[in-house]
C-alpha cells in the first residue's frame, strides 16, 4: 500500500489517501504522458467519476419513478404471504 499525499496551496485540502502500488504507478505514468503534476491528473480523474456518478443518479431517480406504483393493500398482501411459516419452508424436492 502506497500513502499519497496530496497538498495544494490556495484553498485546497490537503489529505492522505490509500492506494495499491499498481495504481499509483500507472496513475504517476498517465500523468507524465499527460505533462501533468499527479494531483492535478488524480482531481481531474475523481471530477470525471463524481460526475458520471452523479449522471447516473438521476437516471437511477428517473428509473425508480417509471416504475408501477404499487397499491398498500398489495404490499400488505405480500408482507402477509412472505410473513407466513409455509413461506420459509424449504422442501427437499425443490432442490432436486
Amino acid at each position: 500500500m502506497t500513502y499519497l499525499w496530496i497538498c495544494r496551496k490556495y484553498g485546497f485540502m490537503k489529505t492522505t489517501i490509500n492506494l495499491k502500488d499498481d495504481v499509483l504507478r500507472r496513475a504517476k505514468s498517465r500523468a507524465a504522458l499527460r505533462g501533468q503534476p499527479l494531483a492535478q491528473y488524480m482531481e481531474e480523474c475523481l471530477e470525471q467519476k463524481l460526475a458520471q456518478d452523479e449522471s447516473l443518479e438521476g437516471s437511477l431517480k428517473e428509473w425508480i419513478n417509471s416504475l408501477p406504483k404499487v397499491s398498500p393493500d398489495a404490499i400488505v398482501a405480500f408482507e402477509k404471504n412472505i410473513s407466513g411459516d409455509d413461506f420459509r419452508a424449504i422442501e427437499e424436492d425443490m432442490w432436486k
